[in-house]
């Protein structure tokens, strides 16, 4: 038995390695999208997911930067912002949703570097249980419910700082929400 172990944990290192490899490409491929920002400082366009559950949102790391951010990505030519928001949920957190059930909270433009970035906010609300979400290891590589507070005193990217500045402002205004 001893020699079918290297067998049986060769996948698993294989799987590792490819994972690597891909936080690697994601890596190289942000760093390289940077770049063009500084040179054709593009507006970009993309949709952000703030899933609540019980006063706590789910954060994502990705692979290739420091911050806490929220599912998120830019939007495909002739793509709805809306459609976006479902489709960066689905594949960054494995979280499968309908259109109609995001709540659109706003837009907040901001600067990334020389770029303008638009970014559309929706609100996914779990009041009966928290949803099970998943991480591929390789874009994502961590998830989590943390409350407003405590993603605040994180590295956080601008816009959902922002965002979490003007649900806490909200709040302070009109006590019992998220």
């Amino acid at each position: 038995m001893v020699g079918s172990e290297p067998k049986q944990r060769a996948p698993e290192r294989v799987r590792r390695g490819i994972d690597a490899l891909w936080r690697a490409a994601y890596r190289v491929a942000f760093r390289l999208q940077r770049i063009y920002w500084r040179i054709r400082r593009p507006v970009l366009r993309g949709s952000y997911v703030a899933v609540w559950h019980q006063g706590r949102v789910l954060c994502v790391r990705n692979s290739y930067r420091r911050r806490l951010t929220l599912p998120a990505g830019g939007l495909a030519r002739g793509e709805e912002p809306r459609d976006a928001a479902v489709r960066e949920l689905r594949e960054e957190v494995s979280i499968a949703t309908s259109p109609a059930s995001l709540h659109y909270a706003g837009e907040i433009v901001s600067h990334v570097g020389p770029a303008e970035d638009r970014a559309h906010f929706f609100e996914l609300h779990c009041e009966a249980q928290a949803p099970t979400f998943r991480v591929d290891r390789r874009e994502v590589v961590w998830a989590g419910f943390l409350s407003p507070a405590e993603v605040l005193e994180t590295e956080v990217v601008d816009v959902v700082r922002q965002y979490l500045g003007r649900l806490a402002e909200a709040a302070s205004e009109s006590p019992g929400s998220h």
